[in-house]
């Protein structure tokens, strides 16, 4: 390690890290403890303390206030519900709220995980921090509410930087909520189709780039209150090439089937969806997915900070397929 980079980290206080035994978290917290920080692990369950070892571990509840140990300089905040609607309001408005007062009131800085998803439908082809939010469901709507909060209070003094990440991938999911795990095996199996060439953009990012630039946010020569998008994007077709290769080893390509066929079915698929409850293989929502040619840049996040891909998106999906083949998951 370079003796400028040891000064820096010597003058670095201790960081808190909410949501530290959730996907992102873990990254981060070994990233910190890489670095030679102190952690402090905010967690509900001591159960999963195991998960964070080199950790001074601090229970608590963010939605009832959080308790920020005195030498603690940086809070991370990673905690948010993504799959329970009746808890997202909670956990990732009001959670956020109380995590910002804490912050401000001990002068912390706060690095905020937002989510590329609060832009929703916006119509730009060509998305970044400066494009219009027009957040879609519930989880979209409260992250950009948690955005809106942060702004307010860094109107009145807190120390604040937000990261939006596109879809996150990497180990560390339980397997059936890895929605990336799910589209490998349907490349592997034959069962994925491509619709029309699959020129679709596919906006990605692993988790290990996002903690990575969650670090490089903790900088006292950026202006207070920076958004930042992070995103390695991949077209459809490129990405089920390498999970084909990786996963399947054949010299084959993906099937495709034309726009004009895929709506119809997508229209059929969707009212059977909401009839019966199931989850059906081809709904809207996952055909305008499939075929959202929107880029997300991380132009600015390049631009503005010390933060630079350690891997390319394509280094980490090869990485991803095989760690998925050697722990039996592509089955």
């Amino acid at each position: 390690m370079a003796s400028e980079e040891k000064r820096i980290i010597e003058q670095k206080k201790s960081a808190l890290v909410t949501g530290a035994s959730g996907f992102i978290g873990r990254y981060l917290v070994q990233g910190l403890l890489a670095d030679g920080m102190k952690v402090y692990a905010l967690t509900r369950s001591v159960s999963k303390s195991e998960t964070l070892k080199g950790t001074t571990i601090v229970t608590g509840d963010i939605t009832e206030g959080v308790a920020i140990p005195e030498d603690v300089s940086t809070v991370y905040h990673c905690a948010g519900v993504i799959y329970n609607e009746g808890l997202m309001e909670r956990v990732n408005v009001i959670g956020t709220e109380k995590v910002a007062t804490a912050a401000q009131n001990k002068g912390c800085r706060l690095i905020h995980l937002s989510s590329a998803g609060v832009v929703g439908n916006s119509g730009d082809a060509n998305i970044d921090e400066q494009s219009p939010c027009s957040p879609q469901n519930r989880y979209e709507r409260t992250k950009h509410e948690a955005e809106n909060i942060l702004n307010r209070a860094a109107g009145s003094g807190l120390r604040v930087q937000m990261l939006r990440p596109t879809i996150v991938f990497g180990m560390g999911r339980a397997p059936e909520k890895d929605s990336f795990l799910q589209l490998i095996r349907a490349i592997k199996s034959g069962r994925y189709r491509h619709i029309g060439k699959g020129q679709g953009i596919y906006n990605i990012i692993h988790a290990n780039e996002v903690a990575r630039a969650m670090k490089a946010l903790d900088d006292d020569n950026l202006a207070n209150c920076g958004t930042y998008l992070i995103n390695n994007p991949l077209t459809f077709d490129e990405f089920a090439k390498i999970a084909l290769d990786e996963t399947a080893g054949l010299k084959t390509s993906v099937k495709s089937i034309p726009y004009a066929a895929a709506l119809p079915a997508a229209l059929l698929f969707s009212a059977a969806s909401l009839i019966t409850g199931k989850k059906m293989p081809l709904t809207l929502s996952r055909l305008k997915a499939l075929t959202d040619r929107r880029i997300f840049s991380q132009r600015i996040l390049l631009g503005k900070t010390t933060y630079s891909p350690e891997r390319s998106v394509e280094e980490y999906l090869r990485q991803t397929c095989r760690e998925y083949r050697e722990r039996g998951l592509l089955v």
